[in-house]
């Protein structure tokens, strides 16, 4: 319920269902993101049959694992991290949660249509109904769990024609991140989309910002999840306004 929600987020939390209904809403958020033509970005993403793939996907999934959601966006929410990657045309991309790969496939279809950038992604996977995980010693709870089918690996609704510019790395983001941000230097977007607690939004978000070039965003999925104020109060604490469009949820630097 929208009063549940964290002060800051209840009428955004609100206007979700509308977003994902409204072109007009997407477009209007697609240009403040610098898209100049947001029509024909939404337009060859549709063209390109992506989503059709993607909906496959998701089927698969829920008859292997009923029970558990794919742990995918929803439709309007893809176009919208899509006409993002398009306009920005950012170099480097870093993404944390990867899980099946719905997101994911998103951001590398707009970088393979830039024909420029990489994504550099991090993911702690966990195989099944009964959550095994794929990397030793580690651990989640179901609520947080998004795990993948039997027998798949992270990243599998990815086409094949799109992983060129993708580069995975597994384990928990708490340790690889800090070490990964240091490697690459600058990056030009950021998009959380791994264990949603404020504690570890807020450290995800920490630790992204410096290494973010001017303009940049820091982006995630599921800011409505655990009702807390992780969005808003990183906002505050950088001198940020946040915007949101569905469950995504953004700040520009």
């Amino acid at each position: 319920m929208a009063h549940a929600q964290a002060p800051g987020l209840r009428i955004p939390f609100l206007l979700a269902p509308a977003h994902r209904r409204s072109q007009f809403l997407l477009h209007r958020r697609l240009r403040a993101f610098g898209a100049s033509d947001p029509g024909a970005l939404t337009r060859e993403l549709e063209q390109g049959g992506l989503r059709t793939r993607l909906e496959s996907v998701e089927a698969e999934h829920r008859a292997s694992l009923p029970g558990f959601d794919p742990g995918s966006v929803m439709a309007a929410e893809g176009a919208l991290l899509y006409g993002l990657v398009r306009a920005l045309r950012p170099g480097t991309v870093v993404e944390t949660g990867t899980a099946s790969g719905i997101s994911t496939a998103y951001l590398l279809a707009a970088l393979d249509r830039n024909g420029t950038g990489r994504l550099l992604s991090i993911d702690l996977p966990f195989e099944g109904g009964e959550l095994q995980p794929l990397v030793a010693g580690t651990s989640i709870d179901l609520y947080d769990a998004s795990p993948l089918p039997p027998g798949k690996e992270p990243g599998w609704a990815i086409p094949d024609e799109l992983r060129a510019r993708w580069e995975l790395r597994l384990g928990d983001a708490r340790e690889v991140l800090p070490a990964l941000l240091a490697e690459v230097g600058e990056i030009d977007l950021f998009f959380h989309d791994s264990l949603h607690t404020r504690e570890h939004m807020l450290f995800e978000f920490q630790k992204a910002w410096p290494a973010l070039a001017g303009g940049g965003v820091v982006a995630s999925d599921d800011v409505f999840q655990r009702k807390h104020d992780a969005l808003p109060a990183f906002a505050r604490s950088v001198g940020r306004s946040f915007t949101t469009f569905g469950n995504l949820g953004f700040v520009r630097k």
